[in-house]
């Protein structure tokens, strides 16, 4: 084939080539071809670059770039892999890997330049940059920590800001490191399970692993792992989510949920649960537990004494004691109040040998509780009742035990307190007779079934009606009339004294309103007596009710007296000595019941804004032939007239009595000897022109 038949099929060749191809004469730098691969590729037509010299060529992004390239092409004569971006006839660059060649065609010196489009290639690096430098903003910027591990050697590759922040460890910490040499897990037993796990799943989501953090904090995490491709390598991508607090918060919603807040013992529901859990064990191996209810005596006092928080330091000090009086299997938990519950456990034996060890053990306990305490300066000695049920005998559900050994506490504090019993079957009876008792007297108050009967109060210099006091009577549908002795320490116990007191200070006041309405008294010479309950008496509005019941009524104050017990003295001297001024400031007198039979304290008396003092019935009885209570009635008679007080004796039947009274110079008195409680009917009858004790007691009598 002669020379120019090849240089023919050159150009034949050339047309055809998928490259962009362009030949350049080298003497004058003349364009003589560029192919249809050229002109797809940049867009320009064979006219717009054949026969252009080749600085002068539309293709060049910039003149520096072409005279880069033309000093390259006149120094070395070829270009290999050289990567350039050349202008578009739509005006855009198209990236491409340029290769340049000297040949000889028909005798001239020539370069052939070949451009291959890279388009594909730089989108796909483009993209590829863009992906790794989103996922490195994405790793390194994220909120919670991720480390990304070497999926064979399993080290550290790196790890984000986060988890410096959380963990402590800095990347020159760990990079090249295990977790395991870092001493990463707290439990690394548990590492070979959960990357198995991994490898099957192909991913962990959420997994709960507990690690160690650099400062030796342990750290519950929430694990989530997944494979990637870092350019050739593959990788374990870890978020380590922190969820400590979390975790500490729930743990602290369950543990209120089941402990009583002030002791943190468990509470009803924890013990219910553990009851129920250790029948089925005890039913399974033939063992017994014992219920033990405990209510500590007269607690109301210590609140209404020394205030709730030192009732609350007591029962923590009781808690305090009762969980070191028990094993660790036993659990001891507060129902709320006083009101303590001790479970023993895994008791074996039979029935006498389980109740003898449930007696001891109450026994222990009782002592331990009844010590002496001391309590924010306060020496305090409680008592406690305590009521048992043994599941062999008493039940074999949590509800039945908790309450055959409830109604067994009941039977304790109904015989005196401060003792120890076994729940028996006739104790339900009382406890029923109890509720209903509750049950009829809360009906009772909705239906108004209360009311109030007045014993007169006389001078027994003119025989005159000067006062009364107000006795609280329950007028059953079925019954009839019933004593307070029957119901008064219910209405006290169940608080439904609250609701009767008010109730009597409203009842109280209306009637001394018809009293002055209807002219039967003056209110310079009449006062009408009311007990108030010490629950009543620490009501924070107590002083607020009072004052609206005498408001509502626009009766004179002085027409009100107060009868308090020597109990209410000695509770919280400060509250009751302000509340008395506040009532005394608007004209309300206060009168000391049952004066000698309580404490009787001196102290109190000089403190407290006291008009009058009411000699106890227990004295007066055995005056008249007993020195001992004859000289006890002296004492508080010489008592009151040194501290300038009124004094009224209560009780007095007897014309004997009488008269030794007035030789003691008291002279004001009540009872069955002038007239019991009666009607307010009867009384305003009373206020009529008086017959006379003896005809008046008959009167009552008969």
């Amino acid at each position: 084939m002669s020379g120019r038949e090849q240089d023919d099929n050159f150009f034949v060749l050339l047309q055809r080539l998928p490259v962009a191809c362009m030949l350049t004469r080298i003497e004058d730098s003349r364009v003589l071809v560029i192919n249809p691969a050229f002109e797809r590729l940049f867009g320009w037509d064979a006219e717009d670059i054949v026969n252009r010299h080749s600085a002068e060529l539309p293709i060049w992004v910039n003149a520096q770039q072409r005279d880069e390239f033309i000093e390259r092409f006149s120094r070395t004569g070829r270009v290999q892999q050289c990567e350039a971006r050349f202008k578009c006839l739509d005006g855009q660059t198209k990236p491409c890997l340029v290769y340049v060649e000297q040949i000889d065609l028909n005798g001239q010196a020539c370069r052939l330049a070949m451009a291959h489009d890279m388009s594909e290639r730089s989108n796909a690096e483009l993209t590829l940059k863009q992906s790794e430098a989103k996922f490195s903003a994405l790793f390194i910027d994220s909120p919670e920590p991720y480390v990304l591990f070497a999926k064979r050697s399993a080290q550290i590759a790196d790890i984000n800001h986060r988890f410096t922040e959380v963990f402590g460890y800095v990347p020159q910490d760990v990079i090249g490191k295990t977790a395991m040499d870092i001493g990463l897990w707290r439990y690394p037993e548990k590492r070979a399970a959960i990357i198995d796990k991994l490898m099957r799943e192909r991913c962990l989501r959420n997994e709960p692993i507990d690690f160690i953090a650099k400062d030796g904090r342990v750290l519950n995490c929430e694990v989530s792992s997944n494979f990637i491709l870092i350019g050739d390598d593959r990788c374990t991508l870890s978020c380590f989510k922190d969820v400590t607090e979390q975790k500490n918060i729930e743990a602290r919603i369950k543990h209120q949920a089941y402990h009583d807040a002030l002791t943190d013992l468990p509470n009803r529901m924890l013990l219910q649960d553990r009851l129920q859990q250790h029948l089925a064990l005890g039913e399974r191996h033939g063992l017994g537990c014992a219920l033990l209810f405990f209510d500590l005596d007269h607690f109301k006092r210590v609140n209404d004494s020394l205030g709730h928080g030192c009732g609350d330091a007591v029962l923590q000090e009781v808690s305090r004691r009762l969980q070191e009086g028990v094993r660790k299997a036993d659990t001891v938990a507060r129902l709320g109040g006083d009101e303590f519950v001790i479970l023993l456990t895994g008791l074996s034996g039979d029935h006498g040998q389980i109740a003898e060890h449930a007696r001891a053990s109450a026994a222990d306990l009782l002592e331990a509780v009844s010590a002496p305490m001391r309590i924010e300066g306060h020496g305090l000695q409680l008592s406690c009742s305590i009521g048992i049920a043994l599941s062999s005998e008493h039940g074999n559900t949590p509800e039945d035990l908790l309450k055959h050994a409830d109604t067994a506490l009941y039977g304790v504090k109904a015989s005196g307190r401060n003792n120890i019993a076994f729940f028996e079957p006739q104790m339900q009876v009382v406890v029923s007779q109890r509720l209903q008792l509750e049950t009829e007297l809360r009906n009772a108050l909705i239906a108004q079934e209360f009311e109030l009967h007045y014993q007169p109060q006389v001078d027994a210099r003119t025989q005159q009606i000067i006062g009364a006091e107000a006795l609280l009577r329950w007028q059953h549908p079925e019954q009839g009339l019933i004593s307070p002795a029957t119901f008064m320490h219910v209405l006290e116990e169940s608080g439904m004294i609250l609701e009767a007191g008010h109730g009597v200070v409203l009842q109280a006041c209306g009637f001394i309103a018809h009293l002055l309405k209807q002219g039967l008294i003056t209110a310079d010479s009449f006062s009408l007596s009311i007990n108030i309950s010490p629950r009543q008496f620490r009501q924070a509005d107590f002083v607020a009710r009072v004052a609206a019941a005498i408001e509502a009524q626009q009766i004179p104050t002085q027409c009100l007296k107060l009868e308090i017990t020597e109990g209410i003295m000695i509770h919280n001297i400060t509250d009751t000595v302000e509340k008395m001024n506040e009532l005394r400031d608007i004209g309300i007198r206060f009168a000391i019941d049952d004066f000698g039979t309580g404490y009787s304290s001196l102290s109190y008396l000089k403190r407290l804004p006291v008009d009058l003092l009411k000699i106890d019935q227990s004295f007066i009885n055995d005056c008249t032939h007993d020195s001992n209570d004859a000289e006890i009635v002296r004492a508080i008679i010489a008592m009151a007239r040194s501290l300038k007080m009124e004094l009224i004796a209560e009780g007095v039947e007897t014309a004997e009595q009488l008269a030794f009274l007035q030789q003691q110079d008291c002279h004001i008195y009540q009872g069955y000897y002038f007239s019991c409680a009666v009607t307010s009917e009867a009384f305003c009858t009373l206020l009529g022109p008086s017959p006379g004790p003896g005809n008046v007691l008959q009167q009552n009598v008969t």
